[in-house]
Protein backbone atom coordinates (compact mmCIF):
# COMPACT_ATOMS: atom_id res chain seq x y z
CA UNK A 1 0.00 0.00 0.00
CA UNK A 2 1.00 3.37 -0.68
CA UNK A 3 0.27 6.64 0.49
CA UNK A 4 1.02 9.95 -0.70
CA UNK A 5 0.61 13.13 1.75
CA UNK A 6 2.06 16.96 2.69
CA UNK A 7 2.97 17.34 6.09
CA UNK A 8 3.09 20.94 7.87
CA UNK A 9 3.65 22.60 10.87
CA UNK A 10 1.05 21.71 12.39
CA UNK A 11 1.47 18.13 12.52
CA UNK A 12 5.04 18.21 13.79
CA UNK A 13 3.07 20.40 16.16
CA UNK A 14 0.71 18.18 17.01
CA UNK A 15 3.11 15.12 17.34
CA UNK A 16 5.71 16.98 19.71
CA UNK A 17 2.59 17.84 22.35
CA UNK A 18 1.82 14.25 21.90
CA UNK A 19 5.35 13.23 22.83
CA UNK A 20 5.51 15.60 25.65
CA UNK A 21 2.02 14.59 26.94
CA UNK A 22 2.99 10.56 27.31
CA UNK A 23 6.56 11.60 28.62
CA UNK A 24 7.01 10.75 32.52
CA UNK A 25 9.53 13.38 32.73
CA UNK A 26 7.36 16.17 31.48
CA UNK A 27 4.33 14.74 33.28
CA UNK A 28 6.23 15.19 36.74
CA UNK A 29 7.80 18.65 35.90
CA UNK A 30 4.44 20.10 34.73
CA UNK A 31 3.01 18.82 38.17
CA UNK A 32 5.47 19.69 40.65
CA UNK A 33 5.22 23.27 38.70
CA UNK A 34 2.12 23.57 39.56
CA UNK A 35 2.04 22.90 42.79
CA UNK A 36 5.13 23.67 44.09
CA UNK A 37 4.94 27.35 43.90
CA UNK A 38 1.82 28.03 45.48
CA UNK A 39 3.05 25.75 48.26
CA UNK A 40 5.42 28.16 48.99
CA UNK A 41 3.26 31.28 48.27
CA UNK A 42 0.49 29.48 51.13
CA UNK A 43 3.51 28.80 53.19
CA UNK A 44 4.99 32.32 52.97
CA UNK A 45 1.52 33.55 53.75
CA UNK A 46 0.48 31.73 57.07
CA UNK A 47 4.16 32.94 58.16
CA UNK A 48 2.83 36.33 57.61
CA UNK A 49 -0.35 35.19 58.94
CA UNK A 50 2.03 34.12 62.14
CA UNK A 51 3.45 38.13 61.93
CA UNK A 52 0.17 39.50 62.11
CA UNK A 53 0.28 40.77 58.56
CA UNK A 54 -2.80 40.32 57.60
CA UNK A 55 -2.36 42.39 53.82
CA UNK A 56 0.66 40.26 53.10
CA UNK A 57 -1.07 36.78 54.06
CA UNK A 58 -3.84 37.64 51.81
CA UNK A 59 -1.63 38.86 48.47
CA UNK A 60 0.45 35.43 49.35
CA UNK A 61 -2.55 33.25 49.55
CA UNK A 62 -4.11 35.26 46.62
CA UNK A 63 -1.02 34.70 44.06
CA UNK A 64 -1.17 30.99 45.48
CA UNK A 65 -4.57 30.70 44.22
CA UNK A 66 -4.11 32.75 41.11
CA UNK A 67 -0.57 30.69 40.44
CA UNK A 68 -2.27 27.20 40.45
CA UNK A 69 -5.50 28.19 38.30
CA UNK A 70 -3.63 30.11 35.67
CA UNK A 71 -0.57 28.83 35.42
CA UNK A 72 -1.35 25.77 33.44
CA UNK A 73 -3.32 27.48 30.85
CA UNK A 74 0.12 29.98 30.43
CA UNK A 75 1.94 26.27 30.71
CA UNK A 76 0.16 25.20 27.66
CA UNK A 77 0.57 28.16 25.72
CA UNK A 78 4.49 28.13 26.49
CA UNK A 79 4.69 24.67 25.18
CA UNK A 80 3.12 25.77 21.90
CA UNK A 81 5.45 28.07 21.34
CA UNK A 82 8.51 26.63 22.57
CA UNK A 83 7.51 23.67 20.47
CA UNK A 84 6.89 26.13 17.03
CA UNK A 85 10.01 27.61 18.09
CA UNK A 86 11.78 24.25 17.77
CA UNK A 87 10.06 23.20 14.58
CA UNK A 88 10.53 26.33 12.60
CA UNK A 89 14.50 26.06 13.32
CA UNK A 90 14.77 21.91 12.60
CA UNK A 91 12.27 20.97 10.46
CA UNK A 92 12.16 23.52 8.24
CA UNK A 93 13.15 21.66 5.32
CA UNK A 94 10.60 19.36 5.85
CA UNK A 95 7.49 21.44 5.86
CA UNK A 96 4.94 21.38 2.71
CA UNK A 97 7.00 18.30 0.97
CA UNK A 98 4.84 15.64 -0.38
CA UNK A 99 5.89 12.56 1.08
CA UNK A 100 5.39 9.12 0.08
CA UNK A 101 5.26 6.03 2.05
CA UNK A 102 5.24 2.32 0.83
CA UNK A 103 4.02 -0.19 3.70
CA UNK A 104 5.27 -3.81 2.75
CA UNK A 105 5.39 -6.96 5.84
CA UNK A 106 9.30 -6.69 6.05
CA UNK A 107 9.68 -2.47 5.32
CA UNK A 108 8.01 0.77 5.20
CA UNK A 109 9.87 2.70 2.21
CA UNK A 110 9.41 6.79 2.80
CA UNK A 111 10.35 8.92 -0.08
CA UNK A 112 10.29 13.11 -0.06
CA UNK A 113 11.99 15.09 -2.44
CA UNK A 114 15.19 13.85 -3.23
CA UNK A 115 15.79 11.20 -0.24
CA UNK A 116 14.34 8.18 0.14
CA UNK A 117 14.85 5.89 3.20
CA UNK A 118 13.59 1.78 4.11
CA UNK A 119 12.98 1.01 7.22
CA UNK A 120 12.45 -2.67 8.23
CA UNK A 121 9.25 -3.10 10.37
CA UNK A 122 11.51 -4.94 12.86
CA UNK A 123 12.02 -1.79 14.06
CA UNK A 124 8.75 -0.31 14.63
CA UNK A 125 7.88 -0.12 18.24
CA UNK A 126 4.30 0.93 18.71
CA UNK A 127 1.11 2.57 16.61
CA UNK A 128 -0.78 5.49 18.11
CA UNK A 129 -4.11 6.63 16.65
CA UNK A 130 -5.29 10.06 18.08
CA UNK A 131 -7.94 12.24 16.95
CA UNK A 132 -5.87 14.05 14.19
CA UNK A 133 -2.96 11.54 12.96
CA UNK A 134 -1.15 8.53 13.42
CA UNK A 135 2.05 7.83 14.61
CA UNK A 136 4.28 4.94 13.72
CA UNK A 137 6.67 4.73 16.57
CA UNK A 138 10.24 3.59 15.61
CA UNK A 139 12.71 1.99 18.21
CA UNK A 140 15.14 4.60 17.52
CA UNK A 141 12.84 7.37 19.23
CA UNK A 142 11.52 8.64 15.87
CA UNK A 143 7.82 8.31 14.50
CA UNK A 144 6.37 8.44 10.80
CA UNK A 145 3.51 11.19 11.27
CA UNK A 146 0.40 10.12 9.39
CA UNK A 147 -2.05 13.20 9.51
CA UNK A 148 -5.82 11.72 8.78
CA UNK A 149 -7.18 14.91 6.87
CA UNK A 150 -4.54 14.74 4.55
CA UNK A 151 -4.31 11.05 3.18
CA UNK A 152 -7.01 9.73 1.05
CA UNK A 153 -8.31 6.45 1.69
CA UNK A 154 -7.61 6.97 5.18
CA UNK A 155 -9.82 4.04 6.42
CA UNK A 156 -7.86 1.62 4.34
CA UNK A 157 -4.42 3.18 5.64
CA UNK A 158 -5.67 2.73 9.13
CA UNK A 159 -6.85 -1.26 8.77
CA UNK A 160 -3.06 -1.33 6.86
CA UNK A 161 -1.18 -0.50 9.78
CA UNK A 162 -3.52 -2.69 11.99
CA UNK A 163 -2.67 -5.85 10.07
CA UNK A 164 1.02 -4.60 10.09
CA UNK A 165 0.67 -4.07 14.29
CA UNK A 166 -0.79 -7.82 14.35
CA UNK A 167 1.37 -9.47 11.88
CA UNK A 168 4.31 -7.54 13.93
CA UNK A 169 2.19 -7.98 17.47
CA UNK A 170 3.45 -4.54 18.48
CA UNK A 171 0.63 -2.27 19.94
CA UNK A 172 -1.94 -0.29 18.09
CA UNK A 173 -2.94 2.53 20.79
CA UNK A 174 -6.52 4.37 19.92
CA UNK A 175 -6.77 7.46 22.41
CA UNK A 176 -9.73 9.25 20.45
CA UNK A 177 -9.95 11.75 23.37
CA UNK A 178 -6.45 12.74 23.39
CA UNK A 179 -5.71 16.85 23.42
CA UNK A 180 -3.26 19.02 24.57
CA UNK A 181 -4.11 19.74 28.06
Amino acid sequence: MTVDYKIDENDFLTHQLFVASKSERIKRKRQRSKIMVPLIYIALGLLFLIQDKVTLTILFFIIGLLWYFVYPSWERRYYIKHYKGFIKENYKDRLGRTATLEFKNEYILAKDNGSESKVFTTELEEIYEIPTAIFVRLKGGQSLILPKDKITNFDKVKSRLKELADYLKINYNTDEKWEWK
